[in-house]
């Protein structure tokens, strides 16, 4: 058996954990610059909230039903669910984190007879250790318990929910939408509904080699799990082979030293996902581009990319290299609302059994003193994440990022290209400024 656990209104849940009183109330968390709406609380969504409702339509009836509204706070988010997924793997070693609020679970190791009770006591403690409530659903196949879990959501009063191929599966999925099922997009429904095939239970009892045909080999092996064959296992989580980090700014800007600042912040946070999964990049790929829906302005849009000759991890290095790329890409004229930067051709750094590096050297650059540079450079970056880990965010940074306002005791006026975050709540589990005072 599979299972799948799933924070309930997660970005909602976070907010809730550390302000009790949001309990029963409506909540909405807003997009990246409080654009649009994309996590409702239950009583927001009875009040008519859609989902990814933009935020300027909606703000009359935010106000007159005292609907509490939050900017992202992935920083606590993220966090939140790092401590979900470490209880869940306290009880279930083997698990797959599948999203920031989903991870799948394989239950091969429990009693059947006794599934739903451990599911409970589980779900238990990831409330009282967490304060997150999490739904559960239970199958034989993967895609069999996502869908437990849309029914454990919706009905089933304990929150966990087992499913099983059986006479009630029949008419669960003859009452379903194709859509509800895991993996089938609205384009594949249509294609499948013009060959006759209306609901899920249709599909079940489909041709898997026709349906192969039509979709593609995903489509088959929904059948199957359908039918309770699992063809999905649980997966480990692998490295990526690029790195993007990009934002829309929060207002326009056109002067070269606030994007410099945009850029360096926006390398500084891939250059430490790049080493907190152990890797080193080979080159960089940097874009800009202008807001395409403001009419009446000038529109530009450039990337450039540059390979290094010396693999690396060293945000110093990578900062260095972005900025001549930004001064082949800026052009003065325009007002420019987003930057990003890719890190490309990612290497781990070891095979996993020695300390020792089997990535080949540049020729031409290779000597004593080279590695030698390598070796304190990246000693210098291991210690400065670690300092950032244990003591906050940005306790460290590089000076090309700019002073960060209210960074410990400096104070600065905001950069105008940093994100709109009008209703972001504070930073309880990670900035010991932000940590709750109990009176």
């Amino acid at each position: 058996m599979y299972g799948l656990v799933d924070c309930n209104n997660f970005y909602v849940s976070c907010e809730r954990v550390f302000n009790p009183s949001l309990r029963g109330k409506p909540v909405v968390v807003l997009s990246n610059n409080d654009g649009c709406i994309i996590a409702r609380s239950n009583e927001a969504k009875a009040i008519g909230i859609p989902m990814g409702a933009p935020l300027h339509l909606y703000k009359t009836l935010i106000k007159q039903n005292k609907i509490f509204t939050y900017s992202s706070n992935y920083t606590l988010y993220g966090d939140m669910s790092s401590r979900v997924m470490s209880v869940l793997n306290y009880f279930i070693p083997n698990i797959e984190i599948y999203s920031i609020d989903e991870a799948f679970l394989n239950l091969k190791n429990f009693n059947i007879q006794s599934l739903q009770d451990e599911m409970f006591k589980i779900r238990e403690r990831i409330y009282q250790w967490t304060g997150i409530p999490v739904s559960i659903g239970i199958g034989p196949t993967k895609t069999l318990a996502k869908l437990a879990n849309k029914i454990a959501k919706k009905n089933s009063s304990n929150g966990v929910y087992i499913l099983t191929v059986s006479t009630q599966l029949t008419h669960i999925l003859s009452d379903m939408k194709l859509e509800d099922i895991w993996g089938v997009s609205k384009g594949w429904g249509n294609r499948l509904r013009s060959i006759g095939i209306n609901n899920p239970r249709q599909l079940q009892q489909a041709n898997p080699r026709q349906i192969r045909t039509l979709i593609s080999v995903v489509g088959e092996r929904i059948i199957y799990e359908l039918r309770g064959q699992p063809c999905l296992a649980l997966e480990e989580v692998i490295n990526k082979k690029s790195i993007t980090v990009s934002r829309s700014f929060g207002n326009m800007i056109n002067d070269k030293d606030s994007l410099k600042k945009a850029l360096a912040n926006y390398v500084a946070r891939a250059a430490e996902k790049l080493r907190h999964q152990d890797s080193v990049c080979g080159g960089i790929y940097v874009f800009i581009n202008t807001n395409r829906f403001r009419e009446g302005d000038l529109q530009y849009s450039n990337s450039a990319t540059i390979n290094f000759d010396e693999l690396t991890d060293s945000t110093t290095i990578i900062i260095e290299k972005s900025f001549k790329l930004l001064e082949n890409l800026y052009r003065p004229k325009y007002n420019y609302k987003k930057i990003g930067v890719t890190l490309l051709g990612l290497k781990q750094k070891d095979d996993g059994s020695s300390d020792n590096y089997i990535i080949q050297g540049s020729l031409f650059i290779h000597n004593a003193d080279q590695q030698i540079h390598i070796s304190r450079s990246c000693d210098r970056m291991k210690l400065i994440d670690n300092i950032n880990a244990k003591m906050g965010k940005m306790t460290i940074f590089h000076g090309s990022q700019g002073v960060i306002k209210n960074s410990r005791n400096i104070k600065s006026e905001p950069d105008k290209w940093r994100m709109r975050s009008c209703y972001k709540s504070p930073f309880y589990t990670t900035n010991w400024d932000d940590i709750l005072k109990v009176s």
